[in-house]
């Protein structure tokens, strides 16, 4: 509005004032003019109409973008709290069907032992007794050697019986312990099944540097009986609830610490207001920046220097990965160096002790598999 009236405050001085007095070629060439300004004015404003649609059409697509990209995300979060809830009642249904075949057969071996024992017991004893009978029957009138050879015949006859009812009894035991080895091997199945379960999803969440809390209270948990996994666990971070930087993003931010490091290398002793970092930053621009096979400053005293030259050697070694050779280079320095690398170098300690849990994790995980499967 307030661009409209100074367009007619102009137009008005310009055109409009003073009519009456104009004769009539000059008032058509009034004319003209103000059909040629209506023109240009008419294309400008065709123009700022034009970027003002186009600014507003991409807010507008920048806003529908970031609402897809929440709803996906919300999407991923709810698909993945219902494939673990279908894990678990899976998991659930599996224990509880493996139980009940285990009490069946448990119970079938019971009958079918007691019934054969019972047969067996009943079978003794009534050959006992007929024999009994039919000696006493047939050699009550007989000599008695005789009857003593008799009674060593039925004593080797009970007992090899008895020996087949040891026999059973040892075939029983077996059976019970082979039944208890079973039971034991399928138990620890499927704990090392959760184990590396659960370890598989942390490692994954954590080639990420996504917050993985919840996986690694989920190893953790099942992880309880492990030694090995739970002392690895114990030496990650806290971090890894807020989630920790990868190799790759560690290096992207090296860049900017690097260069901030080089000017406080330089800030002159004493001065460490905002002159000093100005001169920091002269002093870091115009200095060239040592390569990483060069020697070690020949003055070891000037601390800008050697700070400069532990800078270029800790950037070498993050460039191939080698983080834990970078953090010890980083270790040598001191002052407002140190403090400037503080937070990058405490995120790639973390991602160092992070590595070396998971490496040990997963070595643990392969060793259980190996001792399941024989």
């Amino acid at each position: 509005a307030r661009a409209h009236a100074s367009m007619k405050a102009s137009v008005d001085e310009s055109y409009l004032k003073n009519l009456d007095d104009l004769s009539p070629s000059d008032l058509r060439i009034k004319i003209v003019q103000l059909a040629s300004e209506m023109g240009e004015r008419t294309k400008w404003e065709a123009v700022r109409l034009r970027e003002f649609l186009g600014m507003k059409e991409k807010e507008v697509g920048d806003k529908y973008l970031e609402l897809m990209q929440k709803q996906r995300l919300e999407f991923e979060d709810l698909l993945a709290r219902r494939l673990r809830e279908q894990e678990a009642n899976i998991t659930k249904a599996a224990n509880d069907a493996l139980e009940a075949k285990e009490n069946s057969i448990q119970s079938v071996v019971n009958a079918a032992a007691s019934a054969q024992e019972q047969e067996y017991n009943a079978a003794l004893k009534a050959s006992e007794a007929r024999m009994e009978r039919e000696i006493n029957a047939k050699y009550e009138s007989q000599f008695g050697s005789q009857l003593a050879e008799a009674k060593n015949e039925y004593l080797k006859d009970l007992k090899d019986k008895i020996a087949s009812i040891d026999l059973l009894t040892h075939r029983l035991k077996e059976a019970q312990d082979n039944l208890q080895i079973s039971r034991n091997f399928e138990s620890g199945s499927q704990r090392a099944h959760r184990v590396s379960a659960a370890a598989l999803a942390l490692s994954e969440k954590m080639e990420s540097s996504k917050a993985a809390a919840e996986e690694y209270a989920a190893l953790k948990s099942a992880a309880v009986e492990n030694g090995v996994i739970a002392s690895a666990l114990e030496t990650i971070p806290t971090s890894v609830k807020k989630g920790i930087p990868t190799l790759p993003e560690l290096q992207g931010s090296f860049d900017g610490v690097y260069n901030t490091g080089r000017q406080a290398a330089y800030v002159p002793k004493g001065r460490s207001g905002v002159e000093g970092q100005l001169a920091g930053k002269l002093f870091a621009a115009l200095s060239v920046p040592p390569s990483s096979d060069s020697a070690p400053p020949a003055d070891e005293s000037d601390d800008g220097k050697m700070a400069d030259y532990i800078l270029a050697r800790a950037k070498q070694h993050i460039e191939v990965g080698e983080l834990e050779a970078a953090v010890s280079d980083l270790d040598q320095l001191s002052g407002q160096v140190a403090f400037t690398m503080k937070d990058w170098k405490s995120a790639a300690m973390d991602r160092i002790a992070v590595e070396k849990a998971l490496k040990v994790i997963k070595m643990e995980c392969a060793l259980m598999n190996k001792n399941m499967g024989g």
